[in-house]
């Protein structure tokens, strides 16, 4: 269920971006330790491919059982959005525009209104629940080589039902049971009297 949910999760941004997204979006991917640069150098090489999307799963609640055979299970996703600008801090979150309204470069903050309005409420075409909106955080802001980078996380929420296998098939039926009669009264050797077939009435 993680795998398809983080799929579908990516296959419904790609879908959004190509309708709304103003192509801005350069790369929708899962998260893979991105931002984990052990140089600037290298930190320069992912902010090359701003603005961006990650989609990552981050934890799941104990199941709550809701029949005999059924348990439900709630699922958090994040969605991590990254943008950059070579002008300001305030660009880098809130986008550059021309003076007639026209976008320049997006910024983290429509990146989060691009997020919600492609997932929330979407079941990504999966047996779901609908997304539900969760916490908004501000992962970093930094500068690095001229660029100034904004990252945010979006979690989403989505739950969906367990059914236990059925393990009738694995279990052996029990029809009789096989007895016998030994006598040994403490002695080394041991008597074997009788032996015994019970049916079981089930």
């Amino acid at each position: 269920m993680l795998a398809e949910i983080e799929q579908g999760t990516k296959d419904t941004l790609h879908d959004y971006n190509s309708s709304h997204g103003g192509g801005f979006v350069r790369c929708i991917k899962s998260y893979a330790g991105d931002f984990d640069a052990e140089s600037p150098d290298a930190f320069a090489q992912v902010v090359a491919s701003f603005p961006a999307i990650w989609v990552t799963f981050k934890s799941s609640g104990k199941p709550k059982k809701v029949g005999a055979k059924k348990r439900v299970r709630e699922y958090v996703f994040t969605v991590l959005v990254a943008a950059n600008s070579g002008r300001n801090e305030e660009s880098s979150r809130q986008g550059a525009f021309k003076a007639d309204g026209t976008m320049l470069s997006i910024g983290s903050y429509q990146l989060i209104a691009l997020v919600e309005h492609a997932l929330l409420g979407s079941n990504l075409g999966l047996s779901i629940d609908p997304m539900e909106a969760g916490e908004i955080s501000v992962l970093f802001n930094s500068k690095t080589k001229g660029q100034v980078v904004s990252v945010m996380a979006y979690d989403f929420i989505t739950s969906a039902t367990l059914n236990n296998p059925d393990r009738e098939a694995d279990t052996p039926w029990l029809n009789t049971i096989n007895v016998d009669y030994i006598y040994d009264a403490g002695s080394d050797d041991e008597h074997h009297l009788a032996a015994d077939q019970i049916a079981l009435n089930l």
